[in-house]
């Protein structure tokens, strides 16, 4: 076995988080790596499109993949995955075909599983099958308690959770127009919100990108 493999695999089990009853050995690593494939992706480039059934499973290595819908006037964006993201395993699981797109922001490496070496890997190894259950069901978790969270939330509010949750090393490298699209709101609303959080001195405004300086006093603001 390749010691990059090795690697892959390593690390893919790193993102999968930590609530399993056991860790996957040797021979469980040995496996997943066997299964992984690496795959690039330029600026633009589709990674699985909206009806894919064969897309398999996807985890962001570096990079980012805007994951989005079609909408009446121009696409809806649902989420961006950065390193460590995973995406497809539901759809595998479920057999059912993927109700949205994903497209590299920018050159992005990542590695897939195809759906048949995925399921093989889950029946054959239960300590695996149990890790990445558990990490499924925790991104399942994050996510609906955010929905439930911005619909009980102000624009403001909204505003400041979602710029905590997409901000990586300080700063939101996320256009205005994407963000709003996150939150389903207008360009406009939401300009009007940043700005009052520039003014009060929590964050900088830039082109394309939103710089956190006071992520305390942003907190106090999403709760």
């Amino acid at each position: 076995m390749e010691s990059e493999r090795l690697r892959w695999a390593e690390w893919t089990l790193s993102c999968l988080g930590n609530r399993g009853s056991a860790r996957p050995g040797h021979r469980e690593l040995v496996a997943l790596a066997s299964c992984l494939e690496s795959r690039s992706l330029q600026r633009g480039d589709l990674a699985f499109g909206e009806g894919a059934q064969d897309a398999g499973v996807w985890i962001v290595r570096s990079g980012r993949l805007e994951l989005a819908v079609k909408g009446q006037e121009r696409p809806v964006i649902l989420q961006i995955l950065r390193a460590g993201g995973i995406d497809g395993d539901i759809q595998v699981l479920l057999r059912v075909p993927f109700t949205y797109r994903a497209r590299a922001l920018e050159s992005s490496e990542c590695l897939t599983l195809t759906a048949d070496a995925f399921d093989g890997l889950l029946a054959k190894h239960p300590v695996i099958a149990r890790l990445w259950m558990s990490g499924m069901a925790e991104r399942l978790s994050l996510s609906y308690d955010r929905i439930v969270g911005m619909l009980s939330r102000s624009l403001s509010q909204q505003s400041a959770r979602l710029l905590l949750d997409e901000s990586h090393a300080g700063a939101v490298e996320v256009p205005q127009r994407t963000l709003s699209e996150m939150l389903g709101v207008c360009r406009p609303s939401l300009n009007k919100v940043l700005k009052e959080f520039e003014r009060l001195g929590l964050i900088r405004l830039r082109y394309g990108a939103v710089d956190i300086l006071d992520r305390y006093g942003l907190a106090r603001r999403a709760d």
